[in-house]
């Protein structure tokens, strides 16, 4: 069985066995379905994951 999540960026769902590419940003490990999204991500993370109070 396959388990997925959502890509913080586009909304597409990620396998969470085999993602498109993976970042670390505040002690969490995020996942993607393309490295360009990654790349959007790293440019700006507060964008997509909000206040993490950090």
């Amino acid at each position: 069985m396959t388990t997925t999540t959502e890509c913080p960026v586009c909304g597409m769902p990620v396998d969470e066995q085999n993602p498109g590419a993976t970042a670390s940003f505040d002690a969490q490990t995020y996942l993607f379905c393309s490295e360009s999204c990654r790349d959007e991500f790293l440019a700006d993370p507060g964008r997509f994951v909000g206040n993490t109070g950090s």
